[in-house]
């Protein structure tokens, strides 16, 4: 917790900056999705503006709290740890939201708008925070060597946890309605979150379990808890339900990762 109090004005900074602009664009390009639902109880009684304001600033404020406390476990410059830190959470964000355009059949313009304006505020967030706290580190000697199998175990195992979700626990989805789309989508976004475990792999030494939690829960899992949440100051919501497919999406992830780990042999790099 050292790194945030030596650092806490660059973290409000990058937050404040990445905020604005993430508000702006939103008022130039992406107007509030209408959803297929019944609106929350933060609209139906004026608070909708203050609350999101808010959110925001907790969205955007956990992005740079996980960049701080795993930076220094990555590899790379500090350039690079940022742009890859951005370029990770951005293309999450914009794949994530078409899952409500195809639960609440909401306008497909409409969710691109909106994901691309949250993508490149958070892209921005990420370079800010490389600049103003990241720092070089060198290449470990030793890594996870990766490969097409490890991507697709983590992808497969994230799809069957969805899909134990969607059948067994009824969390709210569109599989009945739109199969192929739910489908894809699903094993799409099962498949980027193993390319964001790749772009974000720490150099920590550990057990596969260990560095399985550590992304699962702590940079995936807590950023997934406040991104799904969203969708309460939207509409009127089961939390339960919401809470449920986080937990789900991070027990598949953690899974899937601590299975491609035991899968992926380590190799020594820089070594004569």
């Amino acid at each position: 917790m050292l790194v945030l109090k030596k650092h806490w004005w660059k973290i409000l900074l990058a937050v404040f900056v990445s905020v604005l602009v993430d508000v702006i664009l939103h008022r130039l390009l992406a107007p509030r999705i209408e959803y297929n639902y019944s609106p929350s109880v933060l609209i139906e009684k004026g608070f909708f503006l203050p609350a999101v304001s808010i959110a925001l600033i907790i969205w955007f404020g956990t992005l740079a709290i996980i960049f701080a406390l795993i930076q220094g476990n990555l590899s790379g410059t500090k350039a690079m740890k940022g742009l890859r830190f951005g370029i990770a959470f951005a293309v999450l964000c914009f794949l994530a939201i078409f899952e409500m355009c195809l639960v609440f059949d909401s306008s497909l313009v409409d969710g691109l708008c909106t994901s691309t304006t949250d993508g490149i505020s958070i892209l921005l967030l990420g370079l800010l925070l490389g600049s103003l706290l990241g720092t070089d580190s060198a290449s470990p000697r030793s890594r996870m060597k990766s490969s097409q199998k490890s991507f697709l175990v983590i992808a497969l195992i994230f799809l069957v946890g969805r899909y134990f979700g969607y059948m067994i626990i009824n969390i709210m989805s569109a599989y009945s309605e739109k199969p192929i789309e739910t489908f894809l989508w699903t094993l799409g976004i099962g498949y980027w979150i193993a390319i964001m475990y790749w772009l974000l792999k720490e150099t920590l030494e550990g057990s596969a379990m260990v560095q399985a939690v550590r992304f699962g829960v702590l940079i995936f899992g807590v950023y997934w808890l406040i991104y799904n949440s969203f969708v309460l100051l939207f509409l009127k919501l089961s939390i339960l339900n919401v809470f449920l497919r986080v937990i789900i999406d991070v027990v598949s992830v953690t899974v899937g990762i601590w299975k491609a780990s035991k899968l992926s042999p380590r190799v020594t790099v820089g070594v004569s």
